[in-house]
């Protein structure tokens, strides 16, 4: 079946218990200054309106982490689905544009141009590298070229939660925005796993 933004963010959330036993670590940079910009968005109490969400250890998170740090492999997905369900109405569509802001403020303008730069060929090319940099389990395989890309995940359950396949295919989308290209995306499910292909 084809996963799409519309389908994953249509999927009912799983239980807390199923997400706090993903096994694993991820390093505290792929939340960064997660905190700090829902303050910056939100007002002075907007980090504590999330962290009241969050279920021990994660009600004491740092508003910013760096790649020194490591977390439950579910943080991200729990911090997300938090601020979402906070601020977004539980709609986790209206996450892209704040993701796309944030994620623009945070590379800088000379990195900005250094993607735009790269494109999305050489960028997409670079993702079993970061993704071996920032997680402890799992891998990817890139198949990139000409105007497509099939980034395939696997050796993980955290590949089979929606959430976090919801933000595969927002993180390729905002690459391609940064990059100033436009295009589509969207998954397969397998064992496991998981299949993002994406065209522009």
């Amino acid at each position: 079946m084809t996963l799409t933004i519309e389908t994953l963010a249509a999927e009912p959330r799983w239980e807390l218990a199923k997400v706090q036993a993903l096994p694993g670590r991820s390093r505290g940079d792929l939340l960064g200054s997660w905190g700090s910009n829902v303050m910056k968005r939100f007002g002075s109490t907007g980090l504590q309106r999330v962290l009241r969400r969050l279920p021990s250890p994660l009600d004491a998170l740092p508003a910013t982490l760096g790649a020194k740090d490591w977390v439950p492999v579910y943080a991200q997905l729990l911090v997300t689905e938090a601020i979402v369900d906070e601020y977004l109405g539980g709609d986790m569509r209206a996450l892209y544009p704040l993701l796309v802001e944030d994620t623009r403020a945070g590379i800088g303008s000379v990195q900005l141009v250094v993607l735009k730069a790269m494109g999305p060929v050489r960028a997409l090319k670079l993702a079993p590298r970061t993704f071996r940099h920032v997680h402890e389990q799992g891998s990817v395989d890139a198949e990139v070229g000409g105007r497509s890309a099939r980034m395939t995940f696997s050796g993980s359950p955290l590949f089979t939660h929606p959430t976090w396949r919801l933000l595969q295919l927002f993180a390729t989308h905002t690459m391609l925005e940064l990059t100033g290209r436009r295009g589509s995306s969207s998954g397969e499910t397998m064992t496991n796993g998981f299949v993002a292909n994406t065209n522009w």
